[in-house]
């Protein structure tokens, strides 16, 4: 047996301390760690100092502490990753592979002469300089810009004034302040009130910020700056780096500034929020509360059996793309990142019909208890509108793009408050989270028309129906099962009389779709946004976009669907009844079913305050209908349909 499988086998009991049925520490684990410190305190260190290095999962063997400490920390917190090999704490290194020290197959040292012993103390010295050197980092000072945030934090402790609460500075109540302002969505007017109302009350001596002018300057000297870049009307470019000092489109024509009197300020038409993402990634780094969290992804030990996934980092695409970017990789502290991106209407139900979409960021580096709260969902791109960006998202994406770009291949100087270190702080964007639509205007694959699947892309088997004269993607997709699979020789459930004996297409790899298919095509900020010019063999299929299922005029089950039903599947439950009518479907309401269920959602149905809309609102006794619900709306009342039928 090799010496890592050998003590990986003898250390389970060190990464299973929570017992599953108890959910408590493992008697295991417990009657392991006895034996842990006792071989610990054999060691020549702790005869000499009293104390050992603690192998915990938040001190790493990078802190010298005393015997109870170090125990109460293993004991609560469990031992850092991948410690199979005891080599700070005395344990027999290497004995299995050493022919003096070990039979096969066992981790059992034999006698052996003094000289054999000399030797072996000889190599746990060197072993243990070795682990030393690599754990126990050397201090630094912080850099000048770490330094002057430090300055100011340290500044703006101070009390308010004499005999406040710990904690009562300017710049807390500054930043309570500015929470105030958001959270209520309060005028500055109002904040300027309450600014003056709250020093007037205090003693005089406070050092409280007097306006609103000054709450935002006192918050600005925190860093974090966000940046306003006007955009074209039409969506067709932004005025940023050489198009700053343009007056109109270059791509329309539309004017960048509203009119206005001579000696006034311009005041553009349309503008975008950017909020860099580097300032912010540097400030996880600055915080003791952050710090060591960002490289929880590398340094934590996974305790699931099987293929159970518990972080991104345990997945197939994290790991592989480590594989591809070594140098990247080694270093623990760099930053994977995921993009999110959806439309919404801020006004509401009851507002007017606009299209904000927000563009936010996720370091996936932390925990997976703290990677998904909101407060580590940074908001990097504001794009305004009222109109959807359609084609033109990637016109706004163009600073986060330059950004990320810069943080791959050359990184930002950052320091590490937990390892009093600095470093440069690189980060990559692992992929991106969206719905299909959206999903289209990141990729550059248009998610709608005949060839909409990305994975068919042109070898697709949709097809064209006769009567209802639209593209079909029904059955379309069984080659993808395994060749053996039962469903491939279904006649009936599927498309009438066929077997599927085809291999699924060809799943391209990145570089190939790169190098093949996409390098040619035109940039869309280079082309005006939705002014990108017809790409050979695009839009001579016919396309198509989804509607609300029933909506009066709109929905695809109609006669024609019936029609073509009958030509292409054996389900003669669904087709077209002798008297040339659609049979009626499984899951329709009966008119007094109906009145049943509006009753019940009216007077019955109650959930806490935020949970969802108010239900009851939605319902149209008169036209027979539920209208007005958001997509929220439509799960909650789905989710609790199905609880109470099931």
């Amino acid at each position: 047996m090799s010496s890592s499988n050998s003590n990986q086998a003898m250390r389970q009991w060190m990464y299973a301390r929570i017992d599953p049925n108890t959910n408590q520490v493992s008697n295991e684990f417990t009657e392991g760690l006895k034996g842990f410190m006792a071989i610990a305190k054999n060691h020549v260190l702790f005869a000499q100092k009293q104390k050992i290095f603690c192998p915990c999962i938040k001190c790493e063997n990078r802190k010298f502490l005393d015997e109870q400490t170090v125990a109460g920390h293993l004991y609560n917190r469990g031992f850092m990753a991948n410690y199979l090999v005891w080599v700070a704490h005395g344990e027999n290194y290497g004995v299995d592979n050493h022919p003096q020290y070990a039979q096969e197959n066992t981790n059992t040292p034999i006698d052996v002469s003094i000289e054999a012993q000399n030797s072996y103390v000889e190599m746990i010295s060197d072993a243990f300089n070795d682990h030393i050197s690599s754990h126990v980092s050397i201090e630094e000072d912080p850099n000048e810009e770490a330094k002057k945030f430090f300055s100011l934090l340290n500044a703006s402790q101070n009390p308010i004034y004499d005999g406040c609460r710990e904690g009562h500075s300017q710049l807390s109540l500054a930043a309570r302040c500015m929470t105030l302002k958001t959270d209520y969505n309060l005028s500055e007017k109002c904040m300027d009130y309450i600014a003056q109302m709250l020093k007037d009350y205090m003693p005089a001596d406070n050092t409280a910020t007097a306006s609103y002018y000054d709450t935002k300057k006192l918050m600005r000297s925190l860093g974090l700056p966000y940046k306003k870049i006007d955009v074209c009307q039409n969506n067709c470019m932004i005025f940023w780096k050489n198009d700053t000092d343009l007056e109109s489109c270059k791509f329309c024509g539309a004017a960048r500034f509203k009119s206005a009197k001579p000696g006034r300020k311009k005041v553009p038409f349309r503008q975008m929020f950017y909020l860099p993402i580097a300032d912010r990634l540097k400030r996880l780094y600055q915080s003791k509360k952050t710090a060591s969290h960002m490289r929880w992804h590398k340094e934590h030990y996974s305790t699931q059996a099987g293929n159970v996934m518990s972080h991104p980092s345990d997945g197939e695409a994290w790991k592989h793309f480590n594989q591809l970017y070594p140098d990247f990789a080694n270093e623990s502290r760099n930053v994977y990142l995921g993009l999110c991106t959806d439309g919404f209407n801020h006004f509401g139900m009851s507002g007017q019909n606009y299209s904000l979409w927000p563009v936010i960021l996720t370091p996936y580096n932390l925990p997976p208890d703290m990677c998904m709260k909101h407060e580590f969902m940074f908001l990097t791109i504001l794009i305004p509108g009222p109109n959807h960006p359609k084609r033109s998202l990637d016109v706004f994406l163009q600073p986060l793009i330059e950004e990320l770009n810069g943080l791959w291949t050359d990184g930002v100087e950052s320091y590490d408050v937990s390892l009093k270190q600095n470093f440069t702080l690189r980060a990559m964007l692992l992929w991106t989270i969206s719905d299909f639509p959206a999903y289209a205007m990141l990729s550059g694959w248009t998610t709608h028309g005949r060839l909409a699947c990305p994975y068919c892309m042109d070898d697709t088997e949709a097809f064209w129906l006769k009567h209802g004269r639209k593209t079909c993607w029904f059955d379309c997709h069984r080659r993808f099962l395994p060749k053996d699979h039962s469903l491939r020789r279904n006649k009936k459930n599927f498309r009438k009389n066929k077997v599927v004996d085809s291999d699924p297409p060809t799943i391209y790899s990145g570089e190939a779709l790169w190098t093949d298919h996409v390098m040619g095509l035109p940039k869309t900020a280079d082309c005006g946004g939705e002014r990108h010019p017809k790409i050979a063999g695009y839009g001579e299929k016919h396309n198509w976009h989804k509607q609300m299922l029933n909506v009066q005029g709109k929905t695809k089950d109609n006669v024609k669907s019936r029609l073509d039903l009958a030509d292409i599947c054996n389900r003669k439950d669904l087709h077209m009844t002798n008297e040339g009518k659609a049979p009626v479907p499984l899951f329709r309401l009966s008119p007094e079913s109906k009145t049943c269920l509006f009753n019940w959602l009216k007077k019955d149905v109650k959930f806490s305050d935020g949970y969802s809309s108010n239900l009851s609102s939605s319902v149209d006794f008169n036209g027979g209908k539920l209208s007005g619900m958001k997509s929220h709306d439509c799960h909650v009342f789905m989710q609790r349909f199905l609880i109470t039928e099931y």
